[in-house]
């Protein structure tokens, strides 16, 4: 489906709808001064097939050797779009992100050029905070993404086994050891003819995102990469 079309789906659905950051009245799902200041978080668009930063679009990762792929920089109103996403009970929001990190991907995707066979994998929530939050919110991105890219998606590709910290209290070791052995493969993942695309709201350090592929991994699948809304970068290395 069009981005385009998808659009005004949400525009007719939301049209009398307040911005959720700001309260003002909204087109889409934010004002026209909030989605422009969430732009200006949007990483600039590559240049004849290549990110224009490297550590900003893809980096390499021990373990799996993950490519990153990320609509934007975590900071300013995409931080605090997510955050009402994931604790403001604003799930349109997920949604509406990902078809634009879906129309992001058709134009600049690392992969697009070389037709691998991707089926996409959302980074699952534990039950226990699944109920509390009422969905989850990678799931939503992931299926805003395949509306707009074609792509399968398996939502219940992994399963969270066991309950892990809040991360972003953690620093890198601490998150490492946070999040190991908790992923574990799920029901609708039954082919590995296709590399797996793992999907999430955020990317930091990429601790989550290791040990899902290493759950993958070791069930026999491959894991391309991981695909999310914002990517954190730090001016210097740090715990995070």
């Amino acid at each position: 489906m069009a981005l385009s079309k998808i659009l005004r789906q949400f525009t007719q659905v939301f049209l009398a709808a307040s911005c959720p950051l700001c309260q003002r009245n909204a087109a889409q799902i934010l004002c026209t001064d909030c989605y422009r200041q969430l732009l200006d978080c949007r990483w600039p668009n590559p240049i004849s097939g290549h990110t224009a930063t490297l550590s900003s679009h893809r980096a390499s990762t021990n373990h799996a050797n993950l490519s990153v792929f990320s609509w934007g920089q975590y900071r300013g109103v995409l931080k605090q779009t997510l955050a009402k996403l994931k604790y403001g009970n604003q799930a349109e929001l997920g949604l509406w992100l990902g078809c634009q990190l879906g129309q992001h991907w058709r134009t600049h995707g690392p992969y697009n050029s070389h037709h691998q066979p991707l089926i996409v994998v959302p980074i699952p929530l534990h039950d226990h905070r699944l109920r509390q939050r009422g969905y989850n919110q990678a799931a939503l991105i992931a299926q805003g993404f395949c509306r707009v890219t074609g792509l399968p998606m398996a939502k219940h590709g992994l399963i969270r086994i066991r309950s892990t910290d809040t991360m972003y209290t953690l620093g890198a070791k601490e998150r490492q050891a946070n999040v190991a052995g908790a992923f574990q493969t799920g029901p609708s993942l039954k082919t590995r003819t296709r590399s797996i695309l793992l999907m999430d709201d955020i990317y930091t350090t990429g601790s989550t995102a290791q040990a899902a592929a290493s759950a993958l991994i070791d069930a026999g699948y491959k894991v391309q990469g991981i695909t999310a809304v914002a990517q954190a970068v730090f001016s210097s290395p740090r715990d995070g």
